[in-house]
């Protein structure tokens, strides 16, 4: 039913509601990942540490 509403639309407003949607899935993607991807506070650190830099105090 909403994609026959979404195909009537004009196709410039159809292009946007697929750009939005695959925002929105990305976005869920991405908070899926977020409580097992380390912090960026972390990731940070680990290249400062790569870089020969000693880590700083956050």
């Amino acid at each position: 039913m909403l994609i026959e509403e979404i195909r009537r639309l004009p196709e410039p407003l159809a292009r946007e509601v697929w750009h939005f949607v695959r925002f929105v899935e990305r976005q869920r993607q991405e908070e899926a990942w977020a409580d097992v991807l380390p912090a960026r506070e972390v990731e940070q650190e680990v290249l400062d540490i790569l870089d020969g830099h000693a880590p700083t105090a956050r």
